[in-house]
């Protein structure tokens, strides 16, 4: 996967084109999210398949908005490897038992490292999501 391709898939995201989204996943992708994205102890969460990952993600929409952003970007044989700026902007109060716990006005800004193992048909089989850092609200690019 070229930078370029990647960067093309991010602008799916974060245009809500889950649909468009899923389609650089391979048929049994799994989506492996860390425990503690806020240092709350949260169960790890990891999706099964592409409509899963678009269930999750129309489910989240609804409430929050998110945003990527593409640092650092690394790709060798079947690896890919990068760097995402993130930012939730809670719109609405989530319904309860939402698992990031977040109320209207919430704004949560993260660096998070994310591995992508490839199948041999150059789709996402695998995607390990790594926390790296908070960062300060007040300095949210796109509220």
């Amino acid at each position: 996967m070229t930078k370029q391709e990647f960067l093309e898939y991010i602008g799916h995201f974060n245009s809500k084109r889950f649909d468009k989204v899923a389609s650089y996943f391979a048929p049994d992708v799994t989506v492996e999210y860390p425990d503690n994205f806020f240092g709350a102890p949260i169960a790890p969460l990891t999706l099964h398949g592409p409509q899963e990952f678009i269930n999750n993600y129309r489910a989240l929409t609804e409430h929050t908005k998110e945003v990527l952003e593409v640092g650092d970007f690394l790709a060798e044989g079947n690896k890919v490897f990068v760097e995402l700026y993130t930012e939730f902007i809670t719109l609405k109060d989530p319904p309860p038992g939402s698992r990031q716990g977040w109320k209207k006005g919430d704004i949560h800004i993260m660096t998070n490292w994310v591995l992508y193992d490839l199948d041999e048909n150059g789709k996402m089989k695998r995607i390990r999501i790594a926390h790296f850092r908070n960062h300060d609200p007040k300095t949210a690019k796109y509220k």
